[in-house]
């Protein structure tokens, strides 16, 4: 029997060995293309363009893309801790503006899972403290952002600053780099274990890329581009993790899609339960940020008298050491 299975599989190997291998690009090419691509880096238009075509369109446009997030706590020592997961949908309204810039307006919503599950939850024990806690599915936008030949010179814009672009094998990398640093609207005096400082800090690296017959296309506004995202971000306030040490780090992947049909069934369900608003992005017209809707819940609750910590017998968790986690 283990001689006849064995035969088998080398036979299935054999058949799958001798099918035709996809049609790579030679050397020569590849240095043909690159040198392409570098013409178009040169020049500040062109290559804005090049970022519009990659990350969303040249022409007016709805762009919709679907990631899914990873997010991990790390405490400041050992190793990342998996926390939850999120299910991130995207739509982006893409235009041409004046000087070869394009102006973006960004729509983003997530339901959050468990750690690499696709069971949605709402709630979420933390491990740091034991605490059970709510996790408020997010709703972003519209967020306006510019991509322009100046991007970098322009403080004033939302967008995640392209950096160098590079060609590896036959692929385009758009790398972007965004470093935020802020004032705490959750004033730790104020807000105790949901403050996490006085400062707070982002840092986020996303990646796309496409391939290089795609972007070098002129006849395509657009083109289908994976996405790849890590960053690193003071606690979020609902974490009610306070000024301890640590951040929260993402590990984020998914592509651009044609629209909610490419979705599972069950993504789709999940996303008009907790968050409707991507579905009618036309309708959605006041701007949403999550942590803006969050202080206001909290501060709904300090007026109602209901807020926990609040409370005269409320007494902050304390929050675990990495050796006192079960591993």
């Amino acid at each position: 029997m283990k001689t006849s299975l064995l035969g088998g599989l080398c036979l299935a190997l054999a058949a799958c060995n001798s099918a035709p291998a996809p049609q790579d690009l030679t050397p020569q090419q590849l240095d043909a293309k690159r040198a392409q691509l570098a013409t178009i880096l040169a020049d500040p238009k062109a290559r804005t363009r090049l970022i519009a075509k990659v990350m969303g369109s040249t022409v007016e446009d709805e762009r919709h893309a679907f990631l899914k997030f990873h997010i991990f706590g790390y405490a400041g020592d050992g190793n990342l801790i998996p926390f939850f997961s999120m299910n991130n949908y995207i739509i982006q309204k893409w235009a041409p503006g004046e000087d070869g810039t394009f102006e973006v307006q960004h729509y983003e919503v997530a339901y959050y899972s468990k750690f690499d599950t696709a069971e949605a939850i709402s709630e979420w024990e933390n491990p740091l403290t034991g605490e059970t806690i709510k996790l408020p599915h997010l709703v972003l936008g519209p967020v306006p952002r510019s991509y322009g030949p100046d991007i970098g010179k322009d403080p004033g814009s939302f967008a995640p600053d392209p950096m160098n672009i590079t060609m590896i094998g036959d692929r385009v990398y758009v790398p972007t780099l965004t470093r935020l640093t802020n004032g705490n609207m959750f004033a730790p005096e104020e807000w105790g274990p949901y403050s996490s400082g006085a400062t707070t800090f982002w840092d986020s690296m996303l990646v796309f890329s496409a391939d290089i017959e795609d972007v070098l296309d002129e006849t395509k506004t657009h083109v289908p581009a994976e996405i790849h995202m890590q960053n690193m971000v003071s606690w979020a306030p609902y974490l009610k993790l306070g000024q301890s040490p640590g951040r929260t780090m993402v590990r984020a992947y998914g592509q651009h899609i044609n629209g909610f049909d490419d979705l599972p069934e069950e993504v789709r369900a999940n996303l008009r339960t907790y968050t409707p608003e991507i579905f009618d992005v036309d309708s959605w017209t006041e701007m949403r940020l999550d942590a803006i809707d969050f202080a206001r819940e909290l501060a709904e609750k300090r007026e109602a008298g209901t807020l926990d910590i609040d409370q005269p017998d409320y007494v902050p968790p304390r929050i675990k050491r990495f050796d006192e986690l079960s591993q």
